[in-house]
């Protein structure tokens, strides 16, 4: 049963806000979702909607503004102790998305790939076990040992992708956050990142959050998926749940936007475009998190839950 594994994260009522005291801006509002160690959770939304904050408030690059993000069951986000620190810097880590910019162009791939080590509880590695590290990492991600001693701009876009999956591993941690790891990828090798992995989380048992704004890659990869909108989440379900029973409009909006393999269907087809103003919210009608089926959450009034239990 889901309610028997165990939570490895837990985000409870989780606020970010930018900008100054006088003119806030609330990015992340009162989200909160967990994830299940060994699960691949997606996080999807369209562009501005909070998704990669949420991710870099988890990892602990965004500072809170309210709520608490819980790994293993300790509070990691606000003042935390040295060792914690320590802790959470080498079990988590993060694959971001752009493998152009997130490298080091003046450092070669031995010292991008081991440089978390030295600012770990690693030092005391001799050159020699770093090098086997960093060679066995190279391995496990697909990329020969002799590329340690190249620079980035030598690789193309999948193979720079590869040396930041190897630069997370190498902490060997136990959750990953891949925040849109594939969308600045050729199409022809998407798949192989995808299926890497996927491979890696069932050899060393991790636990992902995979960002994205594609529902038809999450549904390949994740086991629950959330969907974001400025800030909010308004569904949460199984993968296949949540494409066989789209209950928010948004969400619906979003899967009319993903393309048909059929060129005829894909010209027929209707795309939906979400308005807010759908809702007709009223001080006495206010939308709340709800279940509609077990592990089925939306963001809804009454009226509108009233709607979509016709659905099932």
């Amino acid at each position: 049963m889901a309610e028997q594994r165990k939570k490895l994260i837990e985000v409870q009522d989780l606020t970010v806000k930018f900008g100054s005291k006088r003119h806030p801006f609330t990015a992340v509002d009162n989200v909160s979702f967990h994830i299940y160690q060994g699960e691949t959770f997606g996080l999807v939304g369209e562009s501005g909607s909070g998704k990669t904050t949420i991710g870099r408030a988890i990892i602990r690059i965004h500072p809170t503004a309210g709520g608490k993000i819980l790994f293993d069951g300790k509070q990691i986000n606000g003042r935390i102790s040295r060792s914690l620190d320590r802790e959470v810097t080498q079990r988590i880590q993060m694959i971001f998305q752009d493998p152009m910019s997130s490298l080091n162009e003046r450092a070669k791939v031995d010292y991008i790939v081991s440089e978390g080590l030295y600012a770990s509880g690693h030092r005391h590695l001799t050159p020699e076990q770093r090098q086997e590290k960093v060679s066995k990492v190279l391995s496990d991600v697909g990329l020969l040992p002799e590329f340690a001693s190249r620079f980035p701009h030598e690789f193309s876009g999948g193979q720079r992708q590869r040396i930041g999956i190897a630069r997370a591993l190498i902490m060997e941690p136990d959750f990953i956050i891949a925040d849109e790891p594939i969308s600045a990828l050729d199409v022809s090798i998407r798949a192989q990142v995808l299926n890497l992995l996927s491979q890696l989380q069932k050899e060393r048992n991790l636990t992902y959050l995979f960002i994205a704004h594609d529902l038809s890659v999450v549904r390949f990869i994740c086991d629950r998926i959330a969907v974001i909108h400025k800030g909010k989440i308004v569904e949460l379900a199984e993968s296949e749940e949540l494409f066989a029973h789209p209950l928010h409009p948004y969400t619906r909006a979003l899967l009319s936007a993903i393309p048909q393999p059929d060129p005829i269907a894909e010209r027929q087809k209707t795309l939906l475009v979400y308005d807010p103003s759908c809702h007709h919210y009223s001080s006495t009608n206010q939308p709340s998190w709800q279940e509609i089926i077990p592990g089925h959450y939306v963001l809804a009034s009454q009226e509108e839950m009233e709607e979509y239990r016709e659905h099932f």
